[in-house]
């Protein structure tokens, strides 16, 4: 199979130093924020960076990419280090170097802040990075990625996906192997999605294996999905509460992110947070569903283009019905969103215990 990065489409391709490190970015949508003549009226004017899970690259977003640029957005979908087209350096695969590396990129692409939207992996760098530089993440939106302190803050939950799954990725070489055949790719993508979406993820598999099989691809990538610790810098970073608006985006049948994590990010978020559930879908929503995605990304990305209002909703008196203890901290307030629009507040009981509510998907693991 031959490796080829830069596939045509509606974006470009570039390849950025940053860091040291050089940054495969793909790029679609106006350059500047349209005004209320253009074709876009109202569009977001923030940078948007997308970043992928594992064992993904840029191409998960391929379907996004078009319908958030047609909207106005400026869109740069990175490849992280180890992944599709950027370099894969010997080390720097834990949370605080891959969140400095979207940082590095953001302003080598001239921008001083961007809203972040990451699936899986991506969505973990996004926390890191809201914490880690909160006045350069305007908003984040984590897409099947719970806060990562909240994935361990639950009995036997140190890992990502089924126990089985784990303790094969740490075995030598062999993970390595499968990954680097469309059918090891294709077993990983279908286990991880909705069984009705599954085709639509799938068709993905022989591209994702051509770029692992690259030298040393596919150990890069297993490099942060075999460590199932974090270190005490990145506790020491995730333990700030995260400050930016969050949106937080679950798939109904993610076997990989139990609903229980979803329901801690309460506890680490002191802004902004709803959290979404898209149904029918597992843990890629940006392939099984793009079209949904989008419609629960656009209103949250043209929200973040008016921080005066945002302003004015954080400091607004918070409706009479709520628990006491919820109107003394006004910030552990969590919405469900479902994608047509309706809102309904998670009760105190699912915020805290993750039961399972109308809106909320069950728990499940592999």
């Amino acid at each position: 199979m031959r490796a080829t990065v830069t596939r045509p489409g509606p974006w470009t391709h570039r390849h950025i130093t940053a860091g040291g490190t050089r940054f495969h970015v793909v790029l679609a949508g106006p350059e500047a924020p349209l005004d209320t003549t253009g074709t876009a009226a109202g569009a977001p004017g923030h940078l948007v960076i997308l970043l992928h899970g594992f064992p993904e690259c840029w191409w998960t977003w391929r379907h996004v990419i078009p319908a958030l640029a047609d909207a106005g957005c400026r869109v740069a979908a990175l490849d992280l280090r180890g992944f599709g087209g950027s370099d894969r350096p010997p080390s720097g695969y834990d949370l605080m170097t891959l969140a400095r590396d979207v940082a590095a990129v953001v302003r080598a692409l001239g921008h001083d802040h961007a809203a972040i939207v990451g699936a899986g992996l991506g969505g973990q760098v996004g926390w890191t990075l809201a914490c880690l530089e909160p006045e350069l993440t305007v908003g984040l939106i984590p897409i099947g990625a719970p806060h990562p302190l909240a994935v361990r803050s639950l009995p036997m939950r140190t890992v990502m996906g089924s126990t089985g799954q784990h303790l094969f990725f740490n075995i030598p070489l062999l993970p390595e192997r499968s990954l680097q055949t469309t059918a090891g790719v294709e077993r990983l993508l279908r286990s991880w999605a909705a069984p009705a979406t599954r085709p639509l993820v799938t068709e993905a598999a022989e591209y994702y294996a051509a770029l692992l099989s690259r030298p040393g691809a596919a150990h890069s990538a297993l490099e942060n999905t075999r460590r199932s610790t974090l270190t005490r810098a990145e506790i020491q970073v995730l333990n700030r509460p995260t400050t930016v608006p969050v949106l937080s985006v679950q798939g109904e049948f993610d076997p990989v992110q139990p609903a229980r994590a979803h329901a801690r990010d309460t506890h680490h978020v002191a802004g902004i947070l709803q959290q979404v559930t898209i149904h029918g879908v597992g843990h890629f929503p940006q392939e099984e569903a793009p079209d949904r995605l989008v419609d629960v990304l656009l209103p949250f990305l043209t929200e973040l283009a008016r921080p005066a209002q945002q302003a004015d909703a954080k400091t607004a008196p918070l409706p009479a019905e709520r628990s006491p203890r919820t109107r003394r901290r006004p910030w552990r307030a969590s919405f469900i969103r479902r994608p047509a629009g309706t809102a309904r507040r998670r009760s105190r009981r699912t915020a805290r215990s993750g039961g399972r509510g109308h809106d909320t998907p069950s728990s499940r693991a592999q």
